[in-house]
């Protein structure tokens, strides 16, 4: 378990997430690799689009996965991460989770504000492609996600990848991997709609997620924040008479 990171700065980790960060976004605006992400980009999006011919039932299925209820589905399986431990298996330090959580909302608003304003407008493959499948077109009764006009960095996979971030550094390890397992499933529909390309996620959405989690959790920068949100938790449980 590591539930309390350490304080001082971890030169090696910072620098390399920093590194792979930059590369991978510069390998993704410069040629010649910049034509290998998007030769990428547009099979595995063809692939996925074609695969929506199969049958109903599967076109269906990701449809509901695409549906903006679905999406809390997503959320309240990282929560119930976090719940699982506070709640049932480590109450004692409640009032540290619940001051993890509001470091966690936190970040997650900051780094999605910086990451809107990188000057990069991206069409989805549904809206590049006109002859593409669309799920709001084959399943019409289920309002879908399948379409955006500026589709990079894939937000909804950033934010799953800090939640992540936050589980592997303040849970125990399966909680970790868990986490890990649940950014994948649930940043896969978006791509099977086309909402988003491939490498949305794991250039845009990764790349920003690495440095931002990098400079938070290999320097003392978390640790100072923590207190500041422990502090208030305990200001207000006592206020109301819960500490």
């Amino acid at each position: 378990m590591n539930n309390t990171p350490h304080t001082d700065w971890h030169k090696t980790p910072l620098i390399l997430a920093n590194l792979i960060g930059l590369l991978l976004m510069l390998s993704w605006l410069i040629e010649p690799t910049r034509g290998l992400w998007l030769a990428f980009d547009e099979q595995l999006f063809w692939a996925m689009n074609r695969s929506l011919e199969w049958s109903e039932e599967w076109r269906r299925l990701w449809a509901i996965a695409n549906n903006r209820a679905f999406d809390l589905v997503a959320a309240v399986a990282m929560l119930l991460l976090f719940a699982h431990q506070a709640l049932l298996r480590d109450r004692k330090r409640l009032q540290h989770y619940i001051a993890v959580g509001l470091l966690m909302f936190t970040t997650l608003l900051l780094v999605m504000a910086i990451s809107k304003e990188i000057p990069i407008e991206r069409p989805s493959a549904t809206a590049q492609f006109p002859e593409a499948l669309r799920l709001t077109q084959l399943v019409p009764d289920i309002p879908t996600k399948d379409y955006s006009s500026d589709s990079f960095p894939g937000d909804h996979g950033l934010v799953l990848l800090l939640c992540a971030g936050f589980a592997i550094a303040y849970l125990p390890r399966l909680h970790g991997v868990l986490a890990l397992l649940f950014m994948v499933v649930f940043t896969l529909p978006r791509l099977m709609s086309g909402a988003h390309w491939v490498t949305d996620e794991i250039v845009g959405a990764l790349s920003i997620g690495l440095i931002a989690l990098s400079w938070l959790f290999a320097t003392p920068l978390h640790r100072r924040l923590l207190d500041w949100f422990e502090q208030q938790v305990k200001r207000l449980f006592r206020r109301f008479g819960l500490s």
